[in-house]
């Protein structure tokens, strides 16, 4: 490869493999995406106008379907129309349909037929523990758009020419499909990367054949050994993943006698963290620490059911925000009506600062007024900027609190913050029935990457943080009431990967989970146990 954006580092001499012509690329995409911005957030100003010009768009192209003349499409004008005639679904009552559709059937949900079905680990409250979610190609190409949106916002913000003058590393799964008879099965990220727009590739790692791997374990490690010497300058994949992959470079740079601390002595160029799939603010620590040097890290809300929601729109406030031009029409439900038959949807334009809601889509795949399962706050409506909250299936209650992932998330970084520690990754279950009085307790299990010097204060800090965030918790703790002193359980170093591997959730998509069941509590306890034997 032609060496036209090589680098030196200051304690090496090493010069860096680049983007042939690269350099060149980026005052281009600058300007467009300052377009793009500019137009995005006009919308905002009104995201009406635009969100019911797509819901009427697939109610006009599935209006024929099977699905669409049950539901009377062809009549549909207003959203009070739409809600009258469409109720909220999940992914279980449209399984039986879908499935149809994969075994070839036309005309069932979507106008023709859909090739592609995501393979989706089912996080949401359904009965499937894989989801198979069709994405046809009008999804294909508005999820190219709200992918160029993620790099548009980063480069309006940071106004980063030289962003196109080295490589952009994607952790994702494998780029390759599964027939199924007429159908192709993959993962939504694959897709994306074998419908990757051809001016896009030449910036993209990594290349066939390690992009295709399917053991990540592997991929990771062939990863770091393969392009140590390539100009990185940006990596995109779920947040908790990029610790892992940077301590297997920093082992890869050692293997070679590399002198090498952190991942800027080794990567001098890398600039942006392009994430998602998790709540990002956990991680900031300890990808700080791994990199050595400040780094942008923009955070996305993305699901198979549609694509990008919302963006990081602020480097230094936590918080994303709404996409509403991208296909999908977006309804919310308020948080304490989710799954009520009769609970009222609200669009885009409709809901209110601070309000809490379940989050509904209707895409141009085939999925009507869908429940996506995930919680989210608008933190603001002018623009539209919201925060992962948590998933239905996701809440701890030992005694009615419904504490949320993002509850626990807070209640973390306010005892790493007080203790001065970091971690790798971290989950929290509850033991509903502790002592004679039969109270409950919450167990946070956490690896710690710096262990704080006292694991008591850690616990009352993280205490104290549940407490802030709860008001129900906070109450049932006082005096000890109904909740007792959360336990907290230092896991053993390299725990939660192999954890993951336990449950059968080793790879790019899955995320380590921040709220457990009482099964995969105790397969964290049985971690513990086995490495105390040793």
């Amino acid at each position: 490869m032609t060496m036209d954006a090589s680098v030196t580092t200051a304690a090496s001499g090493r010069r860096l493999v680049g983007v042939p012509g690269g350099a060149v690329t980026g005052p281009a995409l600058l300007a467009a995406a300052k377009v793009r911005v500019a137009l995005w957030d006009r919308a905002l100003r009104d995201p009406k106008p635009v969100q019911m010009a797509t819901l009427l768009d697939h109610c006009a192209r599935a209006a024929h379907t099977e699905f669409g003349r049950s539901h009377g499409f062809a009549r549909v004008r207003t959203h009070d129309d739409w809600r009258a005639r469409v109720p909220t679904r999940t992914y279980a009552d449209y399984e039986p349909m879908l499935e149809r559709m994969r075994r070839g059937e036309r005309d069932v949900l979507y106008p023709g037929f859909i090739e592609y079905y995501g393979c989706s680990s089912g996080t949401s409250n359904t009965a499937a523990l894989n989801k198979y979610l069709p994405i046809s190609q009008e999804q294909i190409r508005w999820q190219q758009k709200a992918g160029f949106d993620v790099v548009a916002r980063y480069l309006a913000l940071t106004g980063d020419t030289g962003f196109t003058g080295g490589f952009s590393l994607q952790l994702m799964p494998p780029a390759v499909v599964r027939r199924e008879g007429a159908v192709g099965v993959t993962s939504n990220p694959g897709l994306m990367l074998l419908n990757m727009p051809r001016a896009s590739q030449r910036m993209v790692l990594p290349r066939p054949p390690l992009r295709d791997l399917a053991d990540y374990d592997r991929k990771l490690d062939a990863i770091a050994d393969a392009y140590l010497d390539h100009d990185v300058r940006a990596l995109s994949g779920t947040t908790c993943w990029f610790p892992n992959l940077f301590d297997r470079v920093l082992a890869a740079a050692r293997r070679r006698a590399m002198d090498a601390r952190v991942v800027h002595d080794v990567w001098p160029n890398l600039r942006a963290l392009f994430g998602g799939g998790v709540h990002a603010e956990p991680y900031r620590a300890v990808i700080a620490a791994r990199v050595g040097r400040p780094v942008a890290l923009i955070d996305n809300y993305n699901a198979t059911e549609g694509g990008i929601f919302a963006v990081t729109d602020a480097l230094d406030a936590p918080g994303m925000r709404m996409i509403p031009d991208r296909g999908v029409f977006l309804e919310f439900v308020a948080r304490d009506e989710h799954g009520r038959a009769d609970a009222r949807r609200y669009g885009l334009w409709e809901v209110e600062r601070g309000g809490e809601y379940s989050v509904v889509v209707t895409t141009c795949s085939g999925l009507y007024a869908y429940y996506l399962g995930d919680f989210v706050r608008f933190t603001d409506t002018f623009p539209h900027r919201i925060e992962f909250t948590g998933r239905s299936a996701g809440v701890l209650s030992v005694t009615q609190e419904l504490m949320t992932n993002l509850e626990v998330e807070r209640a973390v970084a306010t005892a790493l913050a007080e203790t001065r520690a970091t971690t790798v990754d971290f989950a929290c279950g509850a033991d509903v029935s502790v002592g004679e009085r039969a109270r409950g307790r919450y167990v946070l299990f956490v690896e710690f990457d710096r262990a704080p010097a006292s694991l008591d204060a850690f616990a009352a800090a993280f205490d104290a943080g549940l407490q802030a965030q709860n008001r129900v918790y906070r109450e049932h703790r006082a005096g000890e009431v109904a909740i007792v002193a959360p336990e907290v359980v230092a896991l053993p170093a390299g725990a939660t990967r192999r954890f993951m591997e336990r449950i059968g959730r080793h790879g790019p998509q899955q995320k380590f989970p921040h709220i457990v069941d009482d099964a995969k509590r105790d397969v964290l306890r049985g971690l513990v146990a086995a490495a105390d034997a040793h």
